[in-house]
């Protein structure tokens, strides 16, 4: 008499793989979501930190100078010293030095577009030196968020609860 397995055996074993795949699958792509949210949110408190310091060392400006970006993640907006953190969905959040004494105008009328960020007037470009005489160099982390999954964890205030700030290059947080 052969041994060997029965095809009711068979199928129990094949349905058992595929209902542990149906869980083990979205659990993996929750992971990854997961991995990439706090991947963000070390960016941000990294740059809270080393940028502020980095200005107080070297009066340099630049937020690359400081820190390291993930560059196909964090994009350079222009010319200015702002990065922007997008995925498949739109942007999310925005780093960028600003000048703490930019007030509201017709040209800045909303609270998120307070501070134009740094331009070649505000600093040398080519060492970052900060070089308005009358303002002062302020990094804000700002909600970009224009939707997606991972944006929307990113700022839910049950989830990771990243929020908005204005750090000077003293280190403290100040209000606009």
């Amino acid at each position: 008499m052969k041994k060997g397995f029965t095809m009711i055996e068979l199928i129990f074993v094949i349905v058992i793989l595929g209902i542990l795949a149906a869980v083990a699958i979205p659990r993996l792509a929750a992971t990854r979501d997961d991995a990439t949210l706090a991947g963000i949110k070390t960016d941000v408190t990294s740059a809270m930190q080393a940028v502020p310091a980095w200005y107080q060392g070297q009066k340099d400006a630049r937020i690359l100078q400081a820190i390291q970006l993930d560059g196909t993640k964090w994009k350079k907006d222009g010319s200015n010293e702002r990065y922007v953190w997008s995925d498949d969905a739109g942007e999310c959040v925005t780093l960028q030095v600003s000048d703490m004494n930019v007030t509201i105008t017709a040209a800045h009328p909303l609270p998120t577009e307070i501070g134009v960020a740094v331009s070649n007037t505000d600093f040398n470009a080519t060492n970052g030196r900060w070089i308005k005489t009358d303002g002062v160099p302020v990094l804000r982390v700002i909600n970009s968020n224009s939707g997606g999954n991972v944006c929307n964890q990113l700022w839910d205030p049950n989830g990771l609860a990243l929020t908005e700030a204005n750090i000077t290059m003293a280190g403290k947080q100040v209000q606009w």
